[in-house]
């Protein structure tokens, strides 16, 4: 159950569900609600709580979206966004959103990237450590430097017994 801050229940706009789903460049409908939000009792808060949330729709403190950017970029509050949905790993892990349907969501996820892992195997490969400075163009790779295997390079599991200047490490 999600609850509701207690300035809410003093707000003017309480129980106003005609109010939920306005746009606010209409400028009948953005008139209507800043009117409403003008003899307001809680403005500041509500205004502070959209400014916090980065809230993204409507007029909240009579400002609406454009105006809660400028001010957010004065105050430093993060810039009003879309959040995801619930029940998503991006709401979860990026915007940390911890109720029953994103951590159900974030586990499905990782649940999902582990299999994925498991069915594809060990993405990383062994590192070739130099056993002797070679030269390469201009310039000179010490010895136990790191090279990363290329393609038509003898893999790591199957080392070339003749070259003496690799050697591989596992």
């Amino acid at each position: 159950m999600i609850r509701l801050p207690e300035w809410r229940t003093r707000a003017a706009c309480r129980g106003r569900l005609e109010l939920d789903f306005i746009d606010p460049r209409t400028p009948t409908e953005a008139a209507q609600c800043r009117a409403i939000c003008t003899d307001c009792p809680v403005r500041e808060q509500c205004l502070g709580d959209a400014l916090a949330a980065g809230e993204a729709w409507g007029i909240w403190g009579g400002l609406d979206v454009d105006e809660r950017e400028q001010l957010a970029e004065q105050h430093g509050h993060p810039a009003p966004s879309i959040r995801p949905e619930h029940g998503t790993n991006p709401r979860y892990a990026k915007h940390g959103c911890r109720c029953d349907l994103c951590r159900e969501a974030h586990t499905a996820y990782e649940r999902a990237r582990r299999e994925r892992r498991r069915r594809t195997g060990d993405l990383w490969v062994q590192p070739i450590v130099l056993t002797v400075p070679i030269r390469t163009g201009r310039r000179w790779t010490c010895a136990g430097q790191c090279l990363l295997p290329l393609s038509g390079l003898p893999s790591c599991g199957n080392p070339d017994p003749t070259n003496h200047l690799l050697r591989y490490d596992k």
